[in-house]
């Protein structure tokens, strides 16, 4: 898997070079059946307009990619599948009463602003879809924090993480059960966030396939966790933020990033911990649900560095 980021992002040295038969658009495949799990968990939960967000949302951004590359007179990209991966990314970040505006800005701001702008695949410092989704909380709040509960009613709600943080240390005593949190039910929240079992299940297949380190995403975690309790002391609370907000989602999709994230495995497991521990000071500091977001966000600045102190020197150099 690090191999298939030197070419991207680097000059292309002399060799030896270690070849594999897995391709980008192979990963990209891979990534969208791990994809389904959360997305069909969605739609239980939220309806079938869940899926009219994505398919609309995947729609604008190869749009935009296409329409860039034709402007730019350069060669088609688009079927490499990573703006699809990217606008159903960032529909699945979203609540179902999302304004299809929104979906929009959210495209227009990772496609063209972040990941095009850069130069294409492979040489974007920042997670596009991640980079999107903490704009569109930072100017358009109103309208990507609309959090309905799961059903046919539209029932206006808020999010487990908005009762836990912000310097509190124990749980309501009406907080949701260990149950809901971990499937799902009578959750408010972006759409394919809300059930921890469907992400796990995504979770093994990736794993499964050879796609992620598993290592990565249970680092965020643990980190994570392990931050929370020892500000806390309390298990249950510490448990509780792991099962509330995009932690899990972010961790099995966003910090696993090829492009954005370190080259090798030890600035991997740097890069998942620094994001495990940010998320979790974010979250008692600030009143900010979603700070798994600017956690990456911050560590993506860091990447550079990662990379220069956790590179293998060269025999001689």
């Amino acid at each position: 898997m690090s191999e298939f980021s030197y070419v991207l992002r680097d000059k292309v040295m002399s060799g030896p070079h270690i070849r594999s038969s897995v391709t980008s658009l192979a990963i990209m495949k891979q990534v969208m059946i791990a994809l389904l799990f959360p997305t069909v968990a969605a739609v239980y939960f939220f309806g079938f307009k869940v899926l009219i967000l994505i398919v609309i949302s995947i729609l604008i951004a190869n749009l935009l990619e296409m329409s860039w590359h034709y402007f730019r007179k350069k060669s088609d990209q688009s079927n490499d599948l990573t703006a699809t991966i990217t606008g159903w990314l960032l529909a699945l970040t979203l609540p179902v009463t999302v304004p299809v505006w929104i979906l929009i800005v959210g495209n227009f701001l990772a496609i063209l602003f972040i990941k095009e702008l850069s130069g294409g695949i492979g040489y974007n410092l920042f997670n596009p879809a991640v980079y999107a989704r903490v704009l569109l909380k930072l100017f358009f709040s109103d309208w990507i924090t609309n959090w309905v509960s799961p059903g046919t009613d539209v029932v206006t709600t808020a999010t487990p993480l908005e009762t836990i943080g912000y310097f509190r240390t124990t749980l309501p005593l009406d907080f949701y059960s260990w149950t809901d949190l971990f499937f799902g039910f009578n959750l408010g929240g972006p759409v394919g966030e809300t059930s921890k079992a469907a992400l796990i299940l995504a979770f093994l297949y990736l794993v499964f396939k050879k796609i992620i380190n598993p290592w990565v995403p249970l680092l965020v975690i643990f980190s994570c966790f392990g931050t929370m309790f020892l500000y806390s002391g309390d298990f249950r609370f510490a448990s509780a933020h792991v099962l509330s907000g995009a932690l899990v989602f972010a961790a099995i999709f966003m910090v696993t990033d090829y492009t954005t994230t370190p080259y090798t495995d030890r600035g991997k497991y740097l890069f998942a911990i620094g994001c495990g521990v940010l998320t979790a000071i974010l979250r008692i500091i600030i009143d900010l649900p979603g700070g798994i977001g600017v956690a990456i966000l911050l560590m993506n600045l860091l990447t550079p560095i990662i990379n220069r102190y956790t590179m293998t020197r060269i025999y001689g150099s």
